[in-house]
């Protein structure tokens, strides 16, 4: 089963992805949103874990929901990632737009810029998640909810990223 950081990481990205659309500026009303709203969608829950829990197995299904709830440390890793990236995001904007040779955020796509984010952010301010994690899963990411080319363009980016932080 896919693992619960990289569950909570698909949690933040959607979070963040709505956070970017609708141009919502506090992390507390992204974070209830996806909590009252998108996490009881049990196609959002399928979604986050690509098929890997099957509703007709009440016992994956509940394992899975446990590690997205409120109290658990999934759940906290999701908080402090979308607070993280919301609290930092001039900063991570700037890192970005350093890295990004020919590409300005805004005409960047909304799931790349925003795995783009959440990557810098544990690169430059989680200095306990190792950086090789960090750039797999943001690849996977992009892989998965990007464009065909997304894989590439995050991972060429984050690389610029990951060696100007020094984290190679």
């Amino acid at each position: 089963m896919i693992s619960g950081r990289r569950a909570a990481r698909e949690a933040a990205l959607l979070i963040l992805f709505g956070v970017d659309a609708q141009r919502l500026t506090e992390p507390e009303e992204a974070l209830l949103a996806f909590r009252d709203n998108f996490r009881e969608d049990t196609d959002v829950l399928l979604a986050i874990y690509a098929g890997e829990v099957a509703l007709d197995n009440p016992k994956q299904f509940s394992k899975a929901l446990r590690l997205l709830a409120d109290d658990g440390p999934r759940w906290a890793f999701v908080d402090r990632l979308v607070r993280g990236v919301m609290g930092h995001v001039t900063a991570i904007d700037e890192i970005v737009a350093r890295s990004s040779l020919n590409w300005k955020l805004p005409r960047m796509g909304i799931v790349d810029r925003n795995i783009l984010r959440l990557a810098a952010f544990e690169l430059a301010f989680e200095p306990d998640v190792p950086s090789r994690v960090t750039l797999n899963e943001a690849i996977e990411l992009a892989k998965r909810y990007g464009t065909e080319d997304s894989g590439a363009f995050v991972n060429g980016i984050l690389d610029r990223i990951a060696q100007d932080l020094g984290r190679v």
